[in-house]
Order: structure tokens, then sequence, then C-alpha cells
């Protein structure tokens, strides 16, 4: 191969493995918004006594807290794109 080709291999397989990375991300912040719904919606019935969701409370609210820490490292590791740390704030802002 010559190195212009080479180049253009490497190019394109990053920009996969970019596109890759982002739709991970993306999945990630699905399942974070779906969960924070799922969530809040124990909580309410937990607070009024269902037997259910206060049993389950605190094991949602272990794996909010891990799902928020790993959203909060890859921000810290800039693995994230802007859209995607709009997106994070807006989930953020819609449920509190």
């Amino acid at each position: 191969m010559k190195a212009s080709e080479n180049v253009f291999v490497l190019e394109n397989t990053l920009k996969k493995r970019g596109k890759i990375h982002t739709n991970k991300w993306d999945k990630y912040l699905d399942d974070y918004n779906n969960y924070i719904k799922e969530y809040k919606k124990h909580y309410k019935n937990s607070q009024n006594g269902d037997e259910i969701s206060l049993s389950l409370y605190p094991y949602m609210l272990v794996k909010w807290e891990d799902l928020r820490n790993r959203i909060t490292r890859a921000y810290a590791k800039k693995c994230l794109t802007k859209k995607q740390i709009k997106r994070v704030i807006k989930i953020n802002m819609k449920n509190n």
C-alpha cells in the first residue's frame, strides 16, 4: 500500500471507532434517562407506602449512583460530545 492509502485507511478506522464510541455513550444516556424515570416512579410510590417500591428503592438508588458516576467519569475523561453533555444536563434538569 502507498502511504496515502495507509492514511486513508487509518482515518476511516478512527472515524468508525469514534462513531461506535459515541453510540455507546448515547445508549448509556438512554439508559440513564429511562432509569431516572423509573427511579422517580418508585420513589414516589415508596413515599405512598407501596411495599414493592419501598423494597426496590435502595437497590435502585445504588444503581442510579453507579450510572451517574459512570457518566461523570466519562465527562472527566472527555469521552462525551458536546451534544451528549447538553443531553445529560437536560436529563438532570428535567428530573430534578
